[in-house]
This record gives C-alpha cells, sequence and structure tokens, in this order.
C-alpha cells in the first residue's frame, strides 16, 4: 500500500544577496572544459533492455512512468508545499510523492526536458527530501529514445498543441474515504494532472476526459467501472491520436497464478480499486490486454502510476532503469548543464550512428505502407472490372440462353457443382445434370 508521508519543513531562505540580472541579449559563457569532460563515469551505456519479449508491440508508442520499483512503496504527503509548485499547478495540501515530484520537473526552467532528464530530476528531488522510491520507465517497443523531450501528447507533435489530434485522457484517484487503508492526497492528484493535461494540449471535454474518484460526485473507481473506462479510453484509437492514463492510489503485489508466468520475481503488480475486498484487484496481465494489446498502430499511450508496486504495472516489453552509477553521471551532467554525451560533437555522433538504422526502420515502415495501399487499388480494380459493362453483357447473354432453353423444354438451367446423388428432376426441385443445375417445370 501507498505509505504515509509527514509533511516537509518548508525552505530555507538564504540571506544571501541575489547576483545581478543579466543584460538582456546576453549569452552565459560555459567553458568548454566543462562542456567535454566530467568527473562521474557513466559505466555502461545507457539504453533500453529488453525484460518480456511476448508484450513487445512495434509501431505504437507506449510509456509507463511509475513512481517507483515493483518491490518498493510510493509515499503519500500530507503537505506539498515543500515541493515549491506555482499556483497554477493545481491545489496544494496532501498529495502523491511521484505525482508532484514529476509536476515539479516539468515546471522548473531546466533547459533539458528529455525523458532521462525528467527521469533523473524527480528521483534527485525525492531523494534529497529522504524518499527512498526510485521511479522508474517502461515502455512497448525499441524504438522509444530517451533522448526526445518528455510530452504526454504523440511524439510527432513535438509539444506544439497545434499539431495535436485527437486526445483522450482518463484520471483515476483513490483515497479510499472511510476505509482503513485511507489516502489524503489522491483526489487533489487528479486535479493537478488534469490541469497539467489540459495546459498539454488534451481536450477537457466529456467525450475526450473522463475522471474516476470515490469523492461521492465522481463515477466512484471500482474494479468495474475501471475496466470500462480503460476499454473507453482505447476504443477507436487511431494513428496519431494521444492518450493519457493517471492513476493516484494503493498498489499492491500478489502471487503470479499464470503457469506460463512472465514474471521474473513471481509476482503481479495490481491497482487496487475502491470495491477491492468485493471485487478484487485489477492485475498487470489485464492491464495489457485492455490497453496495450488492442492498442491501433501509431497511437501513443502515456501512464503515469502514482502507487506501490508499479515498477512493471503494464508488463511492457522493455525497460529503462539507471543503475546508480549512470545516475550519478546524468545527476552531475544536468548539475553542470552538459549537453546530452557530454558535448555538441557526442550529440552529432550519436545522430550519424542511429541514422542507418533508423533509415531502414523508416524504409521498410513505408515499404509496408505501400504494398498495403498497392493492394488495396488492385482489389478495387478487380471489384470495378467484375462489374465492367463487358462482364454484365457475358451475364444478360447467360440468362437469355437460359430463358430460351426454359421456354423450349421446359427446364431451368444454372451453373453450379455437381452432385452425384441428384439423378432425376422432380417437379419443383433443383437438381444437377453434370455441371449443371435443373428443375422440372
Amino acid at each position: 500500500l501507498r505509505a504515509s508521508r509527514t509533511p516537509l519543513p518548508p525552505r530555507v531562505m538564504s540571506s544571501k544577496p541575489s547576483r545581478k540580472p543579466p543584460r538582456p541579449g546576453a549569452v552565459k559563457r560555459t567553458s568548454s572544459k566543462i562542456m567535454m569532460k566530467l568527473d562521474t563515469p557513466v559505466g555502461d551505456p545507457i539504453g533500453l533492455t529488453l525484460t518480456t519479449p511476448r508484450n513487445v508491440v512495434d509501431d505504437v508508442h507506449v510509456v509507463l512512468l511509475s513512481g517507483c520499483k515493483d518491490s518498493q512503496e510510493s509515499a503519500d504527503v500530507s503537505d506539498t508545499t515543500a515541493f515549491g509548485l506555482p499556483k497554477s499547478a493545481g491545489p496544494g495540501g496532501a498529495g502523491g510523492a511521484c505525482t508532484n515530484a514529476l509536476l515539479m520537473t516539468v515546471h522548473d526552467d531546466t533547459p533539458d526536458d528529455t525523458w532521462l532528464s525528467t527521469l533523473v530530476t524527480m528521483r534527485t528531488w525525492l531523494e534529497k527530501n529522504a524518499y527512498t522510491q526510485r521511479p522508474r520507465v517502461s515502455c512497448a517497443n525499441a524504438s522509444f529514445d530517451f533522448r526526445k523531450p518528455f510530452s504526454l501528447l504523440h511524439p510527432r507533435c513535438g509539444n506544439n498543441p497545434a499539431r495535436v489530434g485527437r486526445t483522450r485522457a482518463l484520471f483515476i484517484g483513490i483515497n479510499y474515504a472511510g476505509s482503513e487503508c485511507e489516502l489524503d492526497g489522491a483526489w487533489n492528484d487528479v486535479d493537478k494532472m488534469r490541469q497539467f493535461a489540459v495546459a498539454s494540449g488534451y481536450k477537457d471535454d466529456a467525450l475526450s476526459m473522463r475522471v474516476l474518484r470515490d469523492n461521492g460526485s465522481d463515477v466512484s473507481p471500482t474494479k468495474a467501472n475501471i475496466t470500462k473506462a480503460l476499454r473507453w479510453l482505447v476504443k477507436g484509437a487511431g494513428r496519431g491520436d494521444s492518450l493519457l492514463l493517471h492513476f493516484s492510489g494503493h498498489g499492491v503485489s500478489q502471487k503470479d497464478t499464470d503457469a506460463f508466468t512472465d514474471e521474473a520475481d513471481g509476482m503481479d503488480e495490481c491497482l487496487v480499486p475502491v470495491d477491492f475486498v468485493e471485487n478484487g484487484v485489477v492485475r498487470d496481465d489485464d492491464l495489457f490486454r485492455t490497453l496495450v494489446a488492442p492498442l491501433a498502430p501509431g497511437a501513443s499511450l502515456v501512464a503515469i502510476m502514482d502507487c506501490c508496486h508499479s515498477g512493471t504495472l503494464l508488463d511492457l516489453g522493455y525497460d529503462f532503469t539507471l543503475t546508480d552509477k549512470q545516475f550519478a553521471h546524468e545527476k552531475e551532467r544536468l548539475l553542470k548543464k552538459v549537453p546530452l554525451n557530454g558535448s555538441v560533437l557526442g550529440e552529432c555522433k550519436h545522430a550519424a550512428t542511429h541514422f542507418v538504422p533508423n533509415t531502414v526502420k523508416r524504409a521498410a515502415r513505408f515499404a509496408v505502407r505501400t504494398v498495403d495501399v498497392a493492394c488495396e487499388g488492385a482489389s478495387e480494380i478487380l471489384q470495378r472490372v467484375a462489374m465492367s459493362v463487358p462482364l454484365k453483357g457475358l451475364r444478360y447473354g447467360y440468362d437469355g440462353v437460359c430463358k430460351g432453353v426454359h421456354k423450349l423444354t421446359g427446364w431451368r438451367v444454372a451453373l453450379g457443382p455437381a452432385d452425384l446423388n441428384a439423378n432425376r428432376a422432380v417437379a419443383g426441385q433443383v437438381v444437377l445434370v453434370g455441371e449443371y443445375r435443373a428443375a422440372k417445370k
């Protein structure tokens, strides 16, 4: 269950006067020595790890940002003022550590806003304030690029709301009011994330956004309602659409009863609905089958899970986790404002290294689309030929011959498969003569 934390002390303001603001148009100089070298080694190269091969789904953008590992608990903070969020970010008071750390990260003025830097900044802030949970990112396939800017929208939008296609968002916040496991901040988390989603380009209307909360006014987050809302989220999604799922509440781990388990620890991660005592939990296998497996090619789904044991809550194929050495390296890089890969030259090297495989992937996808279009075009042409004038003339001629035979002999003749059991014609009965079907008048 999500752990409860006491409020953090307010920030201590320094009496030291701030530096003089730079002149308009002035450019901040950066030492070339800092640009080219970092003191902390990176260790193994940062990349994706294949964890569940059978759950790899190509041609979709599915990313899960979870608040902790499968074996950890996620904190519920009774007072989020220490997060330093602006008033425009939403209501204060209680809230989940993951949700508020994410919002604090996206509202800061750090120019590096990639998925990698977002993950590092969240973990840095949580560790600084004595939270042991470590946020994680997992994805559906190897095309996910953690060097791209963090966004709730489809990658093709580039954080530009003007390029947004159809959007759908689902927010679930459960405080379990009146129970022994009551939380304080799940409802506030939903308000904050909903406001952030609208600011990012999601449409705020009944057709595009749904909210489930146990506050008595919104739809109750029962297991049946959650399952129904998850199906609504992905139903009818198409290429270029942006989908968002945010859950704030309790999460648990239960023994995986599947005979062919894909869980490394033998445990299923689960969402806890408000009626879990009567109807049980929502398992990660069910979430994958409902959300990821039926997702249309080219669609985007970003899921943010602020609950305990949420590291692999969607059972996605790839995991993106930093080792302690990699985290220390990236933390220093962000502190010194060094570009990714250590220098601008490193950025160019990365682009050149991945140019050939990325080009091959794009060419293969273009070829597949071209073949699909060609097949559809050929099918349409064949249908038009089948309904063309010459074939219609043959049909009319054939019908005329059948009518002539019927007038002369009293037999109705039609082309059809041979039936050896039908050896004579009876009045009103259709029979076959060789390769012809006949009926005696």
